[in-house]
Parts: C-alpha cells; sequence; structure tokens
C-alpha cells in the first residue's frame, strides 16, 4: 500500500482507480489522459518500452538460457525494488494533481485539470530510471567492446580492403547489451542509436502525460545512470573473474556462460602479401598501439597529389 502522503485527494476504497478526473489508469501504472491527443498516445506507447523490454529479455532468456539476459533481468528488479521500496518510501512525494481539489487542483495551459491515475508515490519515477539505466549499460557495455577497423591498422589504410560490417541480423536484440563480443564503430553507433531513439524519449513521455513531475523524471534518470554505473563494475568483475566458464553450461546445465569479457588479439603480415592469403596472418608478437595519424596522412596525401601532377 502507498504512504498516505501519495494518495491522490480522488481516491477512495468505494470508487478506486474509477474515480479519477484525468482519464484512465492503465496497466504499469500509465495514465491515459480523456481526449488524449496523438503526442499522448506516443507518451503511452513509450511509457511501456521500459517493461516490454524486460518481458522480451525475458523470454530470450528460456530460448538462449544465457548469463547476458540473467544480467538484465537482476538489474532490472534490484532497481525496481531499490526505488518503490527504499527511495518512494523515503521521499513520499505524491505524483502530479494528487493535490486539491482546491486550490492546488493541477491544469495545464489550456485551463483543463490534469494529473495521474496512479496512487503510489512518484518520486523518483521508475520508468524514467530503468529506460535510462538500460541505454547507459548499452553505452558502457558497446564502448568497452569497440574495436579498430582492420583498415586503420594498415599501413596504407586508403587501399586496404576493410573487413566488411556484420549482416544486420546479427546485431539485432531485444537485451540491452552489445549483441556481438567485439563491434566495430559503425556497427556500435547504429546498436547504440536503435537503443536511443527507444529509450531516451521515455522520462519526458511520462511528463507528458502527467504521471510524473519533471523533478521526478529527473532524479529517475539521473539513478538510472548511477545504478547502470555500480552494477557495470559488479557485472564487469564477475564476467572477469569467471571467464573460463564463457560458452560453457553451468549450474548444472540451467544456464550458459554467453555474457563475455571484452577482449581481441591483432593479426599482422607482411604488406605485401594479397588479401585473399588470409592464412598468411600471424598473432602480433610485438607491443602495439593505435596513434592519430590524420596529419601525416594529410600530408602524405598532397606529396601524392603533388607527384601525380608532376607527372
Amino acid at each position: 500500500m502507498s504512504p498516505a502522503a501519495c494518495i491522490p485527494w480522488w481516491y477512495n476504497t468505494t470508487t478506486g482507480f474509477a474515480g479519477c478526473p484525468y482519464g484512465r489508469r492503465l496497466v504499469g501504472d500509465v495514465t491515459l489522459p480523456d481526449d488524449a491527443s496523438a503526442m499522448d498516445w506516443i507518451a503511452v506507447v513509450y511509457s511501456y518500452i521500459p517493461w516490454v523490454v524486460p518481458i522480451l529479455v525475458f523470454a530470450e532468456l528460456l530460448i538462449t538460457r544465457g548469463t547476458r539476459q540473467l544480467s538484465i533481468l537482476l538489474f532490472t528488479g534490484s532497481t525496481t525494488l531499490a526505488n518503490e521500496f527504499i527511495v518512494k518510501r523515503l521521499l513520499q512525494q505524491p505524483r502530479p494533481g494528487a493535490l486539491g481539489p482546491s486550490p492546488g487542483l493541477l491544469t495545464n495551459t489550456d485551463g483543463v485539470h490534469v494529473g495521474s491515475c496512479n496512487i503510489s508515490c512518484g518520486m523518483p519515477s521508475s520508468h524514467s530510471t530503468m529506460a535510462i539505466g538500460f541505454l547507459m549499460l548499452t553505452m558502457f557495455d558497446g564502448i568497452m567492446r569497440v574495436i579498430p577497423e582492420s583498415a586503420s591498422l594498415s599501413q596504407d589504410f586508403r587501399s586496404f580492403r576493410s573487413k566488411k560490417l556484420s549482416p544486420i541480423w546479427q546485431m539485432i536484440t531485444v537485451t540491452p547489451l552489445s549483441p556481438k563480443p567485439a563491434m566495430y564503430t559503425l556497427e556500435f553507433l547504429g546498436f547504440f542509436s536503435t537503443w536511443m531513439v527507444l529509450l531516451c524519449p521515455v522520462p519526458l513521455m511520462r511528463v507528458q502525460l502527467y504521471d510524473h513531475s519533471a523533478q521526478q523524471a529527473a532524479l529517475g534518470s539521473l539513478l538510472g545512470v548511477v545504478y547502470a554505473m555500480i552494477w557495470f563494475q559488479f557485472a564487469r568483475m564477475m564476467v572477469d573473474k569467471y571467464r573460463k566458464w564463457y560458452g560453457k553450461k553451468i549450474f548444472g546445465g540451467v544456464l550458459r556462460h554467453n555474457y563475455g569479457p571484452a577482449a581481441y588479439r591483432v593479426l599482422a603480415r607482411p604488406p605485401d602479401i594479397p588479401d585473399e592469403h588470409d592464412q598468411n596472418w600471424q598473432v602480433l608478437q610485438w607491443d602495439a598501439k593505435i596513434v592519430d595519424a590524420t596529419e601525416t596522412e594529410a600530408k602524405d596525401g598532397d606529396s601524392k597529389s603533388s607527384s601525380s601532377d608532376e607527372d
């Protein structure tokens, strides 16, 4: 039961949620306003994304039985419990429109009474926490797995045929973690941009529906960042600790460890070997590093251009 400080003025045990004067309460703590606009409907769809993602991840877990999927579900459960049973009960701030009926009734710019049809506390927004938390995990995990394209390691990267990007079906996943152990820059940008379009608007959409105030959505988003940072560090520690189990079945075959650490090797060969001879690649025995060569390549390009003009 919600703390008494968060119960809205219109709610009673007789009428229940039917007494909400602002609209209709939907499953998942989402309010559908009366005379909903197109933007309101879009906000409703976005409000369900933080719930749809864990459901789809759970379905993927049943298929793959992977620790990668399990990690996201544990993150979802722990952050939701922290918000609902600790943070909200400490702050006890009601949702928009809970105060009233007079003089605290909230109205929009058209003078229409607005507010949330939920009775739980609103500070912070758990929808925002999950959405931004998922987005941060996608970014943290993806950045750790970005590798340079082969062309950037060639002595003449303009003439070296770069390895093709992975087919798009290999990048499709409902789990907000990298679908591959290593990704090229463009693959990461496409993957992260997709999740950003899906998750980034969620806090704004919660404010659009008056299910949360801007402050509640902002704090929820901030907590999402903090939770994601803590969880990612914990997940990295566990992944590194049990890296020898990667690809193997664990817990009596119930799970398969498919959440591996970010690792790759640099292969090298003489520059005069044709691309078709892949067997000539060998593990680089020397220590190597990647440095900025923009200025050097620009000078080389000018030199080659000058030589061409003279010819």
